[in-house]
């Protein structure tokens, strides 16, 4: 066996030598990469829709087809934003990562919310991982006099299981509702107020549950 672990390994250096390694397609990055395995991809299992008239009046079916046609697009600024902010490790406490989602006013509130808009900055020295458990949206179109959205809200709940660098884990659970403007063929957010609460599941003598406040911009 031991030879044939040497052999292999003469051949690989072989491939890596002819092929000029040093590149970042050389054999002894692909073959010898990073183990970790990546985060997992968040999506919304329970998603609705509704509209807020702003005007009286106005054809209900059409509101409703309006509040239908933004839900998508709604969802997935929601969407990526949980995903940076709690599921992908690599961008936790990280406002680079999810600054873009907020409208130029709004954006100046997230890093005196980055705690509660994400796991945290210092989430890397306690927690490994979080996979999500359970989620709900409800996207909300605001309507004009011609039935067309102006704004939407975003409603929504999202719980995942936190696996902590000790080995223990923890329910983690945020609340919280977005309010965004178009932009283009996106959504912004303008305004939000999340709320955020983590409780260990098998605490040591050390551990204790911790609450974040409620956030509000």
């Amino acid at each position: 066996m031991i030879v044939g672990v040497v052999a292999a390994v003469v051949v690989i250096v072989g491939l890596f030598l002819v092929l000029g390694g040093g590149g970042e397609n050389n054999p002894i990055a692909v073959i010898i990469g990073d183990t970790q395995p990546p985060p997992p991809t968040f999506a919304f299992k329970n998603v609705a829709s509704g509209y807020e008239a702003t005007v009286a009046k106005v054809d209900k079916k059409k509101q409703m087809k309006t509040g239908k046609a933004i839900t998508p697009d709604v969802q997935a600024v929601v969407t990526d934003l949980l995903q940076a902010g709690y599921v992908d490790p690599d961008s936790w406490g990280d406002v680079g990562a999810i600054e873009d989602f907020f409208t130029g006013s709004a954006s100046d509130q997230v890093e005196p919310n980055i705690d509660t808009l994400t796991l945290g900055t210092d989430a890397g020295e306690t927690y490994e991982s979080l996979s999500p458990t359970t989620s709900r949206l409800k996207v909300v179109a605001l309507t004009d006099a011609d039935a067309n959205a102006t704004r939407a809200m975003a409603d929504f709940d999202f719980g995942g299981k936190a696996t902590l660098t000790d080995g223990t884990f923890a329910k983690v659970t945020v609340t919280g509702t977005l309010f965004l403007v178009p932009d283009g063929d996106t959504w912004k957010i303008e305004a939000f107020d999340v709320r955020r609460e983590i409780k260990p599941k098998k605490p040591k003598a050390s551990a204790s549950a911790s609450t974040s406040p409620s956030e509000t911009a």
